[in-house]
């Protein structure tokens, strides 16, 4: 598909998978200009230098080389780059930080902490991987599979029965007959 921008502008649109000043790596594998890809419509990318405080949604990926403070972030993928500063509360699916990251966060899938990477704060992962150099201060735990179903069942009956029974026992106290 060709576009019909002249040939000056056409020179001068960047290509989501150009490599830009400061930035370490190329993000996505197609480098057509003028792809459809759903994944890259919702790319937000915070550059060096550049200060964003609020609440930031909708989001697939989030590439941080600036600094982002903000109570909560949801998004697919973060990857806080060796310039980047995120603070506050993050939940994700997939977290690389190179640089460095303050604050709550959960990845239900990956969490990298890259040689450069600094955690600072808890954070709850399905997988960590923590490269030499890289640094943890704070809490990390560990999201496990979920309970099988049985054991979740014989708990809540356990649970039911133990708030019934004291229930039961106030009613026949007050159902038997007195004997004076």
């Amino acid at each position: 598909m060709k576009n019909n921008l002249p040939p000056t502008l056409e020179k001068k649109l960047i290509n989501r998978n150009t490599l830009l000043p400061n930035t370490e790596r190329a993000y996505g594998t197609n480098s057509s200009l003028h792809h459809d890809n759903a994944s890259h419509r919702r790319t937000l990318a915070i550059g060096q230098g550049i200060r964003i405080q609020g609440v930031i949604e909708d989001v697939e990926t989030l590439i941080i080389e600036g600094t982002v403070e903000t109570n909560t972030i949801k998004a697919k993928k973060i990857i806080v780059q060796k310039t980047g500063l995120l603070k506050g509360e993050v939940d994700s699916q997939d977290i690389e930080i190179t640089g460095i990251l303050e604050g709550n966060i959960i990845a239900q899938g990956n969490l990298v902490v890259t040689a450069t990477g600094r955690l600072i704060g808890k954070a709850k992962c399905r997988r960590l991987k923590v490269e030499d150099g890289g640094q943890i201060t704070g809490q990390i735990e560990m999201i496990t599979a979920d309970k099988p179903k049985a054991a979740a069942a014989h708990t809540e009956t356990e649970v039911k029965t133990n708030e019934e029974t004291p229930i039961a026992e106030e009613l026949l106290k007050t159902a038997e007959p007195k004997i004076d």
